[in-house]
């Protein structure tokens, strides 16, 4: 009877000894996949880890040169710690991939003006626009014009933005910006109050709508608005311009 207890004591053994073994076979066979280190990297990200997800990413990519979705992450990790020569060297990589994906060529076009490189940024943007009318791009084109002083192409990509996307709050406050710079006040208004319709809380907007009364010649509704608003700036730069506002009002 112990012979028999002792043979099944050893057999239980073996037993647990494979299953271990087969276990860590297992862990390694997962570490040789790319998609398991591109999951790593996720949430490495989504811990505000970006220098581990680009290890884990760097791995993947190893493993599968064709993981596209491990360049388009690399992009993302390398924008955050900034190194941006990395992020377009990945955003590029995706893009030979697959170059029909309207939100890399914008983001690309991002890190091409973060890299000072304007032209490529230009034309990354209205690839993107291009590939389905994309409306960060349109957005970005129109900011990238606006900073050039070319405000009519500024206003035109900033109108396709909210063409695309109406409830974009930034492109019609980009609108209203262009239009105050071209001295079409009575316009700027209208696209103020749009942009404040979708975010109501934002301080600023409510400061450039005030300025765009100013510019109106409606004294009254600015000093309205600009009285209102003064208490909620945090801001000590953006709460002494106010103030000077209200004062050159008053006077």
């Amino acid at each position: 009877m112990k012979y028999k207890k002792v043979l099944l004591l050893l057999a239980a053994g073996l037993i647990l000894s494979f299953c271990a073994s087969t276990q860590k076979k297992a862990a390694g066979d997962t570490e040789k996949d790319a998609q398991y280190q591109y999951e790593k990297a996720v949430v490495a990200l989504r811990y505000d880890l970006p220098g581990q997800a680009i290890e884990y990413l760097q791995q993947a990519i190893a493993l599968d040169p064709g993981h596209d979705q491990s360049y388009k992450l690399l992009g993302l990790a390398c924008i955050k710690t900034k190194n941006y020569a990395g992020a377009a060297a990945a955003y590029q990589k995706y893009l030979e991939l697959k170059p029909d994906v309207s939100e890399v060529h914008s983001n690309l076009g991002l890190v091409y003006e973060e890299l000072g490189e304007k032209d490529k940024a230009e034309e990354e943007y209205k690839k993107a626009i291009a590939i389905d009318g994309n409306a960060n791009a349109g957005f970005n084109l129109a900011k990238l014009y606006y900073g050039q002083n070319n405000l009519e192409r500024a206003l035109e990509y900033a109108r396709e933005s909210i063409k695309k996307k109406s409830d974009l709050a930034a492109a019609h406050n980009l609108e209203g910006v262009i239009l105050n710079q071209m001295g079409r006040y009575g316009e700027a208004l209208g696209s103020f109050e749009n942009a404040l319709r979708l975010s109501p809380k934002d301080l600023n907007l409510r400061v450039n709508l005030g300025i765009a009364y100013i510019n109106n010649k409606e004294f009254g509704r600015a000093r309205e608005i600009l009285e209102k608003v003064l208490p909620a700036i945090q801001d000590q730069a953006l709460k002494d311009k106010v103030t000077e506002y209200l004062k050159l009002i008053k006077e």
